[in-house]
């Protein structure tokens, strides 16, 4: 009974097949059956380009090593670690802030131009107990150094 009930359902579908599969269908192409002229019948529409308001970019500039994260925008900068800061001052000559934070550590030193202002360099350097960033400036900048949640803010203020 089964066998019965696939043939009848099967059986129309057989009837429909084609005598060679591998032929090529007789179709119509609708397509050269319209008019070839097409441009014709087209409406030519000039488009103006528009001019739209600038967004708004936050500009920024991030650099990852390996014991911090850096994030630059216009005067500030803020610097994502887990270690502790030890102290920080300023450097007149080249004009730079100096940031030290404990942690013992052997890496080579990294260099890295910036092209966010006031910033010009990152260089960050290991030493036996500690590693030291310094943030060159372009010129003698007050600053300030805040602890956020996780990591330091140094602000540039004139």
């Amino acid at each position: 009974m089964r066998y019965l009930v696939v043939f009848v359902l099967a059986f129309p579908l057989m009837m429909m097949a084609r005598e060679n599969p591998f032929a090529p269908a007789q179709s119509t192409d609708v397509i050269q059956e319209q008019d070839q002229n097409l441009t014709s019948a087209a409406a030519i529409q000039t488009v103006e380009p528009q001019v739209h308001p600038q967004l708004l970019i936050d500009d920024k500039e991030v650099v990852n090593y390996g014991k911090a994260r850096f994030v630059f925008r216009e005067n500030s900068a803020y610097i994502e670690t887990k270690d502790r800061l030890i102290q920080h001052f300023m450097i007149n000559n080249p004009p730079s802030i100096v940031i030290d934070f404990e942690s013992p550590s052997d890496f080579p030193s990294k260099r890295k131009e910036l092209a966010t202002k006031p910033f010009i360099k990152l260089e960050m350097g290991a030493h036996s107990d500690h590693y030291r960033v310094v943030l060159r400036l372009d010129k003698v900048h007050n600053y300030t150094v805040v602890k956020s949640k996780y990591g330091q803010l140094v602000t540039i203020s004139d």
